[in-house]
């Protein structure tokens, strides 16, 4: 498989790739809530006659909400959030005119890959109880440094 097909519809059969597909989703909701939260402050500083409104920040709180639970690897808030921008590009498309550009396909497929990442990050069976973290494996290496030696001579 190639990069480019890899990284289109990259496989989440495993927990590192799932992982690696939300946070890939979890990193443009963060952009798309600081973006929105940006663009709403310099639209309430630059309009002063009807004064501060909070709509204009509902936006960015939502894709942060979204943010968050998909940080927390729920499938609803993966969902939510691809849904979300779906509704909200076709608003958009609804209110100017149609206009397909690079950076919006990009976004849906981060956010589709979220959506597949937590499907398949839930589905997968739960780490044994008994698994070593990576700080323990070190840990037991630095006691036995003779034991590790002797390991790698023998299959020399």
């Amino acid at each position: 498989m190639s990069l480019l097909a890899a990284w289109f519809w990259p496989k989440v059969s495993d927990r590192k790739n799932a992982q690696f597909a939300i946070n890939e989703a979890f990193c443009v909701a963060v952009a798309l809530a600081a973006i929105t939260t940006i663009f709403a402050t310099v639209e309430v500083l630059r309009d002063t006659t009807e004064g501060v409104s909070a709509e204009a920040f509902v936006s960015a709180i939502i894709f942060a909400s979204v943010a968050f639970g998909i940080y927390r690897k729920s499938r609803i808030a993966a969902v939510s959030g691809l849904v979300l921008y779906l509704v909200s590009r076709g608003y958009a498309w609804a209110k100017v005119g149609p206009s397909l550009g690079v950076i919006p396909v990009l976004i849906t497929l981060a956010f589709l890959h979220g959506v597949r990442g937590t499907f398949a990050y839930n589905k997968l069976p739960p780490r044994p109880a008994e698994l070593p973290s990576l700080a323990q494996s070190f840990a037991t290496l630095e006691q036995n440094p003779q034991e590790s030696k002797s390991v790698v001579r023998k299959d020399e």
